[in-house]
């Protein structure tokens, strides 16, 4: 059948005098692809057949032919997966992210580009948003997976050998596993080659978690989310999501409870925007909270949570608190960072100076320069300008728990003393006046 298909192709094609070169920029599948398509080497695909179709004005002969062999022979075996989740109903806004996002679409080469940013920031709603958009643009289908695991205390992530065996299978039902991961990321490349394919991995943990997923096929696009920022991901484009402007958080609440609510309370809206911090999660728990609760005014639950940490526990996500989602970039954290986090995090300055920090710690500055750094880096803290940090009051409050709960969360890896608020609550350490560097 892949014989046949390929002298129908090659028939064609230099009937019109069109070279295998003209033929890849027309299609954008490789050169060397639709040359192993031509010899048989290769199975043609639907996608494919309906592109050579078009650009060489075949009238949807050659897709009448692989349907008509297929039917006789039977399918090669390729599928076309559609993996992507369903969009959530909700989303709004980040109209900066997504033109960043369009300006990344492939042309050429493999595209990578690794969304970062903090727990609950938005970061899988947005990846999986952006690819439902630009679906057309990856005919060969879009495989998707969670590598974060089943959650936190029900098991690990899973392993690179683990994705790929599930992505083989979505690529070729009933394919023979090979048994190492660099044998399956072999396999995984070789049947994604010639191909145009969407891949969102989400939540990623790890470099070494992720570098065996990548396709080296021109057109493909690798889309993934982490908490941490994938700076030694070399061949990645990296975007870095921050909070909801103040207008898209209203958005938010008002996709949820309904426009009538929200423009009757503008006020309470703006106020509630303002309690959540304009972090998506927070915004779509409380949304959610009122919409099951048509009676509620919504300024009676910004009042309830403006009632300090015992309020914001009003706002439960699954068995957990919102501050709960925070757990998972902690426990990535080492001895050294953990205790660092611990220590500056619930400071009340709105920035806080390598100095400030290097005291707290009891460190040299380029020591505690380093480790402030580990913590922008996984999403923990964030660096306005060049040697003062700061802190999301939602993980400041999170933080603040550890300290409150004792144990491994108060308990100095170092020296076994226990860190307690009082050492530092209400303590403000206002830093001299920076001037931003200029754009």
């Amino acid at each position: 059948m892949n014989e046949g298909f390929g002298h129908e192709l090659r028939r064609l094609r230099t009937r019109l005098g069109v070279s295998l070169k003209s033929l890849s920029e027309m299609t954008h599948y490789s050169k060397g692809y639709l040359s192993r398509v031509e010899t048989g080497a290769r199975a043609a695909t639907p996608e494919l057949a309906g592109r050579c179709d078009d650009v060489l004005g075949a009238d949807g002969s050659l897709l009448k032919y692989l349907t008509a062999a297929e039917s006789r022979f039977g399918s090669p075996g390729i599928s076309r997966p559609a993996q992507l989740p369903v969009v959530a109903a909700d989303f709004v806004g980040r109209q900066d992210a997504i033109r960043r996002l369009d300006g990344m679409l492939p042309t050429r080469g493999t595209t990578v580009c690794a969304i970062d940013g903090m727990a609950g920031v938005g970061k899988t709603a947005l990846a999986v948003h952006w690819a439902q958009r630009v679906r057309e643009r990856f005919p060969d289908g879009f495989l998707f997976a969670e590598l974060a695991g089943p959650g936190p205390g029900q098991g690990t992530r899973p392993s690179a050998g683990e994705v790929l065996a599930g992505f083989l299978r979505a690529l070729r039902p009933g394919v023979v596993i090979p048994a190492t991961v660099a044998e399956r990321a072999s396999l995984f490349r070789t049947l994604v080659d010639g191909r145009r394919m969407l891949i969102v991995l989400d939540d990623a943990g790890s470099v070494e978690q992720v570098a065996p997923l990548l396709p080296a096929s021109p057109g493909c696009m690798v889309l993934l989310t982490s908490r941490i920022r994938m700076t030694a991901l070399t061949s990645a484009r990296l975007l870095s999501l921050e909070t909801m402007s103040r207008p898209e958080a209203v958005r938010l609440v008002a996709s949820t409870i309904g426009e009538h609510r929200t423009a009757a309370e503008p006020q309470a809206t703006r106020e509630l925007t303002q309690v959540c911090e304009l972090l998506p999660l927070a915004l779509r728990v409380a949304a959610g909270r009122l919409a099951a609760r048509p009676s509620w005014l919504i300024s009676s639950l910004v009042e309830r949570l403006r009632e300090g940490e015992e309020g914001m526990s009003m706002l439960r996500l699954g068995g957990g608190t919102v501050a709960s989602a925070f757990r998972p970039s902690y426990d990535r954290l080492n001895g050294r960072a953990a205790r660092a986090f611990r220590l500056i995090a619930p400071l009340d300055a709105a920035l806080t100076s390598v100095s400030t920090a290097a005291d707290l710690l009891g460190s040299s500055h380029a020591h505690t320069e380093d480790v402030l750094e580990e913590l922008v880096d996984a999403s923990l803290l964030n660096t306005p300008v060049p040697g003062l940090y700061s802190c999301h009051p939602l993980l400041r409050s999170f933080a603040r728990d550890l300290v409150r709960q004792g144990g491994d969360g108060s308990l100095d890896p170092f020296t076994g003393e226990n860190e307690s608020l009082e050492a530092f609550a209400g303590e403000r350490h206002e830093p001299a006046p920076v001037q931003a560097p200029p754009h």
